[in-house]
């Protein structure tokens, strides 16, 4: 997708001239958009400059660092915010009122994310311009594209505000239409009906430099599986029906992985590779992500994760009792660190830091400074041993992974169990995820079987929680709010004891979800309260 976002990045700030304006009106009428897409979209050159724009806004809305409704992450039991660099992380974990500083990150991220739909919208709105000139399969696989970031976009939003604007029109400065509420279920409903035209119409694969990342058919099925599960819980509380859609879902994807080219990567820290490059692989574990290259600015980069003695920010720190629970093996080793070694001699156990906590490895590494091979981790002269203060910035090459094969497996083990009990592909699901994870595929000493229908929930549950910890985009947060498990994991799961992770106040279920941008309701009070309706 690298030439997705720098092709004709001038043209998307051209098309979204009006997103870098004021933010003083910012969806007090609309989300911004174009200037000029109504005599755009005439051809397919037309409509992939448009696309091409739409995945440079996409980029920035969903990688960018801590200025994001991520914040929300550390109120999971897999994270916590330190305090000593973004205060904001910490407020976040103890259930603090949201502070002006924190409700400043969420106004950026809520903007950035409703740009990109807006930027969808206009795609959406005025492909159709084309008919006649562009072949209508082609026409529609264009846009099919526009379908599934909006849903993927929308889906990211309704996840963090519960109800929010629902807008499908691209932004038109003469419109006096009132931009009001809508209730997730009426979002959940547009997010379904995109991925499903997103399903029909994009291909199995894309070639030339569209297969660098565009979604495709297999990234539609596997998103769709993963918006049903979703549904399922809190707050839809969809239940059964939804348990069996996404696990129809998830083994319409598993049946064709080969025809996709989906597989398990042979070990976990195969996934985080810094120098895998698409289509190196026949088959393969990411579905959908976004390329890189080492100026692009993002959270899921070296430093945010490092001890501020290493020159990090600490925003992704493990709380102490979900990493004493996390499982031995191979994926434990990478996805944590607690001895740290600086380029000036000094050694530090993580108890000698100032977080007093590990710190998340598996995005340390990156691709443009040599040394973080983790086949070499052992090494002595590598950088893991001597110097892990080495390239600590906010920058990474690496491919953003958003979906990936593991997350499909454990969708099915999940949805097939609470439908009608696990069968014998949901505990091959579940265990291949589980092996992978302790020495690597093809093992069976992680191995689990003959457990009742509620332990191989739960054991899936967990499996989720250790397989993305971490700042990864099927986050652990999104499993406790659907599945309620926030009160619980806040505070008998926590083993936290110094006093200022003390929870100030109780979770309670508004507190599942970020309330809108106070700038947001002042411009539009119509978007005040978007989580009355929660009990």
């Amino acid at each position: 997708m690298k030439k997705y976002i720098h092709i004709i990045f001038i043209l998307s700030v051209i098309v979204s001239f009006t997103s870098c304006q004021s933010n003083d009106k910012f969806l007090a009428e609309e989300p911004k958009g174009q200037l000029f897409a109504d005599n755009l979209c005439n051809n397919e050159a037309e409509i992939q400059l448009l696309i091409n724009g739409m995945y440079g806004i996409f980029d920035v809305a969903i990688n960018r660092p801590y200025e994001s409704m991520e914040i929300k992450f550390a109120a999971s039991d897999d994270i916590i915010g330190t305090g000593n660099q973004r205060v904001y992380y910490h407020e976040m974990e103890i259930n603090m009122p949201i502070t002006t500083g924190g409700d400043t990150d969420v106004q950026r991220g809520y903007e950035r994310a409703y740009n990109t739909v807006n930027q969808a919208n206009t795609i959406i709105n005025n492909y159709k311009n084309a008919t006649g000139v562009v072949p209508e399969a082609r026409l529609n696989a264009l846009a099919a594209q526009a379908h599934y970031i909006r849903a993927f976009m929308y889906f990211w939003l309704v996840r963090f505000f519960n109800n929010i604007p629902l807008v499908t029109t691209a932004y038109d400065p003469d419109s006096k239409r009132e931009v009001t509420l809508s209730s997730s279920k009426d979002v959940y409903e547009l997010i379904v009906s995109d991925l499903k035209f997103a399903e029909e119409w994009l291909p199995v694969k894309w070639d030339g430099f569209m297969a660098n990342g565009a979604p495709t058919k297999g990234a539609a099925k596997s998103t769709l599986a993963l918006v049903y599960l979703q549904m399922a819980g809190y707050p839809v509380n969809g239940g059964t029906e939804y348990y069996a859609l996404a696990r129809d879902k998830a083994k319409e994807v598993i049946d064709r992985a080969n025809e996709f080219g989906y597989a398990l990567r042979e070990h976990f820290w195969e996934v985080f590779d810094p120098y895998w490059e698409a289509g190196s692989r026949e088959l393969d574990e990411p579905i959908f992500w976004i390329d890189h290259t080492p100026d692009d600015y993002t959270v899921r980069s070296p430093n945010p994760s490092r001890p501020i003695e290493f020159g990090g920010w600490e925003s992704m720190i493990a709380e102490l009792g979900f990493f004493n629970r996390f499982p031995e093996g191979e994926r434990k080793e990478f996805t944590f660190v607690t001895d740290f070694y600086h380029s000036n001699g000094t050694y530090y156990y993580y108890t000698d830091l100032k977080a007093k906590h590990p710190a998340y490895r598996k995005l340390w590494a990156d691709n443009f400074t040599p040394g973080w091979e983790w086949e070499n981790r052992d090494d002595p002269n590598s950088n893991w041993r001597t110097r892990m203060d080495l390239s600590a910035s906010w920058y990474s090459g690496r491919p953003i992974i958003f979906t990936r094969y593991a997350d499909v497996l454990l969708i099915y083990a999940e949805a097939k169990a609470r439908t009608d009990g696990p069968d014998a592909l949901a505990y091959k699901c579940l265990n291949d995820v589980r092996n992978r994870a302790y020495k690597g595929l093809g093992t069976t000493e992680a191995s689990v079987s003959n457990l009742t229908t509620e332990q191989f929930i739960d054991s899936v549950v967990w499996e989720r929680a250790w397989e993305f910890a971490g700042f990864e985009y099927s986050a652990r947060w999104f499993d406790l709010q659907r599945l309620q498990l926030v009160e619980k994991a806040t505070t008998e799961w926590r083993e936290e004891p110094e006093e200022k992770y003390q929870l100030l106040r109780p979770y309670t279920k508004k507190d599942y979800f970020l309330s809108i941008p106070s700038k947001e309701v002042m411009l539009n009070p119509n978007l005040a309260n978007n989580n009355a309706d929660l009990q």
